[in-house]
């Protein structure tokens, strides 16, 4: 069965829901339900709507909250569905070094990812945000051939994700110019050991294990890997037969510094959704 970071439990009935709250707190539930460190659990009601939430945090269920995200760069951000919000939980949880979102188009892994990095380097949670991409060009498409310009100029185009939430292009440069945003080659992350940083690594599906190696391999004191992709998106065979984020999740899962959540609803308009109709 794939792995999901979290799972369901159906409560179809109040006498199912006053069991539960029992239960939830005997020594033994968490083998009973089957829960990995840092897997979360997600009640619901019979029609599958969400009742509660919790996280395994090893030893016992904690209950997670509803967040939201207020920040002066992003504004208010606030989770549309239910793996929206224990992907927040994940993101914000300082024991939590290795953090994994996946999901097809629109669920909003950039959209949270970079809402959240922004508001921790905003507050001066970390120092900076280190935007770390494979400049691979979406398959069957044209090759626009050698840019011009600095190694900042030429990578820009892959980090408008975050000028997007910035506010736009201006916005992000400043940002670069004070320091705050670095915007990295993948084929430069060797031998970097990046302290007090978010490494965030944007459409991961286009990364193989050794590449996310490399990239594990540079988080130094108070740095977290922020990772993010979509399967479905592999633009070149080398990735499909060697998925850096599929086997990192398959053999990372339960690890007390790991967590992962598959974003699994379109969120970002009507519009966006009807891309699945085309399959």
């Amino acid at each position: 069965m794939e792995y999901t970071g979290f799972k369901e439990i159906v409560l179809p009935n109040d006498e199912a829901v006053c069991r539960f709250y029992e239960d939830i707190n005997n020594e033994d539930f968490p083998q009973q339900v089957g829960c990995m460190t840092n897997e979360y659990l997600i009640a619901t009601d019979k029609d599958r709507k969400p009742i509660d939430q919790f996280r395994f945090d090893g030893n016992k269920f904690v209950h997670i909250p509803f967040k939201t995200i207020n920040s002066t760069l992003c504004g208010k951000v606030k989770p549309r569905n239910i793996q929206q919000q224990i992907a927040l939980d994940m993101l914000y949880n300082n024991d939590i070094t290795v953090k994994v979102l996946s999901g097809k188009f629109g669920t909003g892994k950039d959209y949270l990812m970079c809402s959240a990095a922004i508001d921790m380097l905003e507050k001066d949670k970390i120092d900076k945000i280190v935007y770390v991409r494979n400049n691979i060009e979406v398959k069957d498409s044209k090759p626009i051939g050698h840019l011009p310009g600095t190694s900042n100029e030429k990578l820009l185009p892959y980090a408008m994700v975050l000028a997007d939430k910035l506010g736009g292009q201006d916005q992000l440069e400043m940002m670069i110019s004070r320091g705050k945003i670095e915007v990295v080659h993948l084929g430069f992350m060797r031998g970097r050991d990046i302290r007090n940083s978010i490494i965030y690594c944007s459409e991961a599906e286009n990364i193989t294990k050794e590449h996310f190696q490399l990239l594990l391999g540079r988080v130094g004191d108070g740095s977290s890997l922020w990772v993010n992709g979509d399967s479905r998106q592999t633009d070149m065979e080398v990735f499909k037969n060697n998925s850096g984020m599929k086997i990192a999740i398959e053999r990372l899962a339960g690890h007390p510094k790991f967590g992962y959540v598959k974003l699994v609803k379109t969120e970002r308009s009507e519009t966006a959704a009807m891309a699945d109709l085309l399959d």
